[in-house]
């Protein structure tokens, strides 16, 4: 693919003020600075910037993750159902290509992106086996997608079941429809064993998150209340 081929849409510049949206509030908390160093750190492990051209950020909202990516001067696509977090996004980044779509039904063409980000977007999708499809699509051939989720098979799931709320996908769950999906697993890490909500100021917070990583909480994806995944589209196998 040339350079200048163009694989995305701009919308149109906000012409008024949007306020700042509830998730970028809840990340300048205690408790958002946490989970965001967590998974910036991850990502940064899992994509080589420098050599990916084109990155797609799915579920943007405001551009907690793809102004990293800007950061590392990478072309970035941030994709949100939300117009008016896509239309914050583009007041905090001129640079930005917003494109209001689903991540069940991506407007791209196939094998385009060297990188795409999913963080906490599976939680939001009953039919997070369409949003993968989807997003291997889109993907090159042994390109990296970073995603996350909330685990239904966790004891906080539990807990938050007790409440009336719950996650919807289970760790076995994903890991099975990402080899039907066609990824392959190269890391995890779990997260969130925090007794807080993602917009908690408590003072614990940092010496909690300290002993999730000391006593190693962050190896047992299988039973973590969140997880990290990096996975790779596989090459496609061969008729014989």
């Amino acid at each position: 693919m040339k350079k200048s081929e163009k694989i995305f849409t701009h919308s149109d510049d906000a012409s008024i003020f949007v306020s700042e949206t509830h998730w970028e509030l809840a990340a300048k908390t205690r408790m958002g600075k946490y989970l965001t160093e967590v998974e910036t750190v991850f990502i940064a492990k899992a994509v080589d910037f420098y050599k990916s051209e084109f990155v797609l950020d799915v579920g943007a909202e405001s551009g907690r993750i793809s102004l990293l990516a800007l950061n590392n001067k990478t072309n970035v696509v941030s994709v949100d159902v939300d117009c008016a977090s896509l239309k914050r996004l583009r007041q905090r980044a001129k640079q930005a290509h917003i494109v209001a779509a689903d991540a069940r039904k991506l407007p791209f063409k196939n094998e385009v992106f060297d990188a795409a980000f999913m963080i906490e977007v599976l939680d939001y999708i009953p039919e997070f086996d369409v949003a993968l499809k989807e997003c291997n699509r889109i993907l090159k051939c042994n390109s990296t997608c970073v995603l996350s989720f909330g685990n239904l098979s966790s004891f906080k799931a539990k807990l938050k079941g007790l409440k009336g709320k719950s996650y919807l996908h289970s760790y076995t769950g994903v890991m099975r429809v990402l080899s039907k999906t066609g990824f392959s697993l190269c890391a995890q890490l779990g997260y969130n064993w925090l007794p807080f909500g993602r917009a908690s100021q408590n003072g614990l917070v940092p010496i909690l998150s300290w002993l999730e990583w000391v006593f190693g909480l962050r190896r047992l994806g299988r039973y973590s209340p969140w997880v990290l995944f990096h996975v790779v589209k596989q090459l496609k196998k061969q008729n014989s």
